[in-house]
């Protein structure tokens, strides 16, 4: 499992960001599964053939609703996995099968078979089992080009389309975080990291989206530290005390001073000359317009990669 994987994986750990993950995706963010009914159920599986292979779901959290008991189950996806429907059945089928095989026990022991058939099977005509829903999250950069379906994999052949409606197919439920172009149904950190990963590999585009919005400033460690991941800034956790904003007893950190800065070292590390001139026009261009819209000198050093005496130019050539 990738650093990105292993890190979503552990941010989604939580009971609060797992269900707001199903209810943003399910339910558009309307609170149907509560956090509060979640039990953590993640385990490995046996296949139980000839040649066993465990399988472990990446997470699964059970909820009872006080009618209905029901498996959540997610698989996190950081490359794109062209045989994700079939791991998504299997998955599926190797849970189903360890609700049979504890039935089969509970009714073994207490001797609630009294017919040949249900003896032959093991379970009651009563007996129901928990439904499983399973989500896949993409969180990759490039498009999901996978298949959408276990029909995407086979080829039903054209001239036998006839034969299509009868082939029993298994659809998955992905959502594509690359594919997003808001993230209001979320009510966790979940909606800033989502937003994050979209602006990854573009910094300054992401330090603007950082300074429009003001719960980047007051982010948790587990946040943060995801975030350092996601960015490949490792000195976002690393030197995460730098940021801290201490509120109520409680440590939030500002990931716009800690992007601010990054931003900063890389201008000085790259710009010690000076920007060339075919870059002057449109850095002032840019600058004009940051200007206009009364955004601060040091902000805009870190977003145009500039100095301050070239700001002070800017801005006296505009009077």
């Amino acid at each position: 499992m990738g650093k990105l994987n292993t890190a979503m994986r552990t941010f989604l750990c939580d009971r609060e960001r797992f269900a707001d993950l199903f209810n943003g995706v399910f339910f558009q963010g309307k609170p149907v599964i509560r956090a509060d009914r979640l039990l953590e159920g993640s385990e490995t599986y046996s296949d139980m053939t000839e040649n066993p292979l465990d399988r472990t779901r990446d997470l699964k959290m059970i909820t009872d609703d006080g009618e209905t008991l029901r498996i959540l189950a997610l698989e996190n996806q950081e490359n794109i996995d062209y045989t994700l429907p079939y791991r998504c059945m299997q998955y599926d089928s190797l849970e189903y099968g360890r609700q049979l095989r504890e039935l089969k026990k509970y009714n073994k022991a207490r001797k609630l078979l009294p017919t040949p058939a249900e003896r032959l099977c093991g379970i009651t005509r009563q007996d129901r089992l928990a439904p499983v829903y399973t989500l896949c999250l993409y969180h990759g950069e490039e498009p999901w080009d996978g298949p959408l379906s276990l029909r995407d994999m086979i080829d039903i052949g054209a001239d036998r389309e006839d034969m299509g409606r009868f082939f029993a197919d298994y659809p998955i439920i992905i959502f594509c975080v690359n594919e997003q172009e808001s993230f209001h149904m979320f009510h966790t950190e979940l909606r800033e990291v989502f937003a994050v990963m979209n602006f990854r590999r573009n910094k300054k585009l992401l330090y603007e989206v950082l300074l429009r919005d003001p719960s980047y400033r007051i982010l948790d460690a587990e946040t943060v530290k995801v975030m350092s991941v996601i960015l490949n800034a490792p000195r976002l956790w690393s030197e995460r005390k730098r940021y801290i904003n201490r509120n109520e007893n409680k440590e939030e950190y500002d990931m716009c001073q800690a992007m601010r800065e990054l931003l900063a070292d890389a201008a000085a590390a790259g710009k010690e000359q000076g920007i060339s001139q075919g870059a002057a026009d449109k850095a002032r261009t840019v600058v004009t317009n940051m200007l206009a819209r009364g955004m601060s000198d040091e902000d805009i050093c870190a977003i145009v990669e500039c100095n301050a005496e070239f700001i002070q130019t800017v801005r006296m050539k505009g009077r």
